[in-house]
């Protein structure tokens, strides 16, 4: 018995490229977004492909352009600190909304030992990403010089030091350390604290540099009997709490470097 009309399943390239009368190079172009292509001729791909129903095949899309359509986002926390910093849960869900809506795979990786670092150096050497972003670099971390160096685009939250090589984005911490001794000292405080960060985070010495600043803006002497180091964690930040109640009991504010300390 014959069968009249297209057969049922997924529509193809050659469909579409038939329906619109034009070739299948023509579709491939009009579906990868090339600029090679007439406004009447891209229309009209278009509307075939809605009549169709057709949906690119993703693999053979990414085989073919030499790309994985996925890009890692890389802690080197545990999962303990992970969980635990609202700020690593406010990244998470902010890198995965901008790339569902680039039609791209999140790939979570947490490193917490040497031997997790060389097997995700090892899965980058096999281009299975196209690109890399990294959190919570420390300073001595050789991770984004390593990406670079495989041709993989990186790009960092924060920064290792000053001269960072690497593509970034990073908030101005120098200022917020200021502006937050600013506004105690302008509440009246005048033996105020600080609770660094790790120091071996350029974003942890921004912080207390701008404490220091802040002081100096206010006219209040420095102490270093006022700084404890912390870590970024809870646990860190009671620790630096008690050291810095032992030293300076009568201090009356404390600027701690992250709302988790």
């Amino acid at each position: 018995m014959a069968v009249s009309g297209r057969q049922t399943g997924r529509p193809t390239l050659e469909e579409v490229a038939a329906r619109a009368g034009v070739g299948r190079g023509t579709v491939s172009r009009v579906i990868n977004g090339s600029p090679k292509v007439s406004e009447r001729t891209r229309t009209a791909v278009e509307r075939a492909v809605a009549e169709l129903g057709y949906v690119p095949n993703r693999a053979a899309r990414a085989l073919a352009g030499s790309r994985t359509d996925a890009v890692a986002l890389v802690v080197p926390e545990t999962e303990a600190r992970l969980f635990a910093e609202p700020y690593f849960l406010d990244i998470i869900r902010g890198v995965s909304a901008e790339l569902a809506d680039a039609d791209k795979q999140l790939l979570l990786t947490l490193i917490r030992s040497e031997q997790e670092r060389q097997r995700f150096e090892q899965y980058l050497a096999a281009q299975r990403v196209d690109g890399v972003l990294l959190v919570s670099v420390h300073g001595d971390d050789p991770l984004p010089d390593q990406v670079r160096a495989l041709g993989l685009p990186a790009v960092l939250n924060g920064r290792r030091s000053r001269d960072e090589s690497v593509a970034f984005v990073d908030s101005d911490n120098t200022g917020a350390g200021r502006a937050a001794v600013a506004h105690l000292a302008a509440r009246g405080r005048r033996a105020v604290a600080t609770i660094t960060g790790p120091l071996d985070m350029y974003a942890a010495r921004c912080r207390l540099d701008g404490y220091r600043e802040g002081l100096a803006g206010a006219g209040l002497a420095a102490d270093e009997g006022l700084v404890a180091h912390g870590d970024f964690t809870e646990e860190g930040g009671r620790r630096a709490m008690r050291e810095l109640l032992d030293r300076r009991p009568g201090l009356d504010a404390v600027f701690a470097a992250s709302d988790v300390m």
